[in-house]
């Protein structure tokens, strides 16, 4: 009996049909790879929902990490980026009350300034003696009481100068808004309720260690209780 030749396979051919997919796929890689790089490419116009509801600025720091998933028409914020945006909330909070700071500190240290220059610097007000070939004249006492009266004029133009340039450096203070006079008194009454509070602390402790002393009425209306209840049940 003859055997039955079998069919040869064409190895080549299935070797070059890989070959073919492969390439295909490689193709198509670098299509998916060119359309994603156009993509980034284009010029958005307008905003795009993230940005409308959380603004530019937060959304760039949304979609820089994680994405954001829309739930039922809303934005689902992870734990992680509301941290990242609490966080940023907080630096900036620091910045600002560093540079208020920062500004009432000279504020206080000119004002400083101006303070003891007005109390070390009072002998400015007065006229230097200036050497006169002149004979020496006697002064009466009108001229020395206009004298005087320059020297108080110029003090309380001074001073008042000097207030001014104070309100003027202190308006920015919210306690200083309220006036001087209002805050040292709320001081004042602030230290006095806190001293009562420590007497009050303070006799309390000592009645609680101290014991109970009963008074000789006491003692004496105990003892005819105490009789009386003995005579009732004889």
């Amino acid at each position: 009996m003859f055997r039955k030749p079998k069919a040869k396979t064409n190895v080549r051919k299935k070797v070059e049909d890989d070959e073919e997919q492969d390439h295909e796929e490689a193709n198509t890689s670098k299509i998916e790879d060119i359309k994603d790089v156009q993509r980034a490419r284009e010029r958005k116009n307008g905003l795009n929902e993230v940005e409308c509801a959380v603004g530019r600025d937060r959304a760039r720091q949304l979609t820089s990490g994680d994405e954001v998933q829309m739930t039922g028409g809303g934005i689902s914020i992870t734990p992680q980026q509301k941290a990242k945006l609490e966080a940023k909330d907080i630096e900036k909070g620091m910045k600002d009350q560093f540079e208020k700071e920062s500004l009432l500190r000279d504020e206080h240290e000119e004002l400083r300034k101006y303070v003891e220059s007005g109390l070390h610097g009072g002998a400015k007000f007065a006229a230097p003696a200036q050497p006169s070939s002149s004979p020496a004249t006697t002064k009466t006492c009108s001229d020395v009481a206009l004298a005087r009266a320059a020297s108080m004029v110029a003090k309380f133009r001074s001073q008042e100068s000097g207030e001014l340039l104070s309100n003027q450096m202190l308006a920015g203070i919210p306690e200083v808004d309220l006036g001087i006079n209002s805050r040292i008194t709320n001081i004042l009454e602030t230290e006095k309720r806190k001293k009562q509070l420590l007497q009050l602390a303070i006799l309390k402790a000592k009645t609680k260690d101290l014991p109970v002393v009963t008074t000789d009425v006491e003692e004496a209306a105990a003892k005819r209780k105490r009789f009386s209840t003995d005579v009732y049940h004889d």
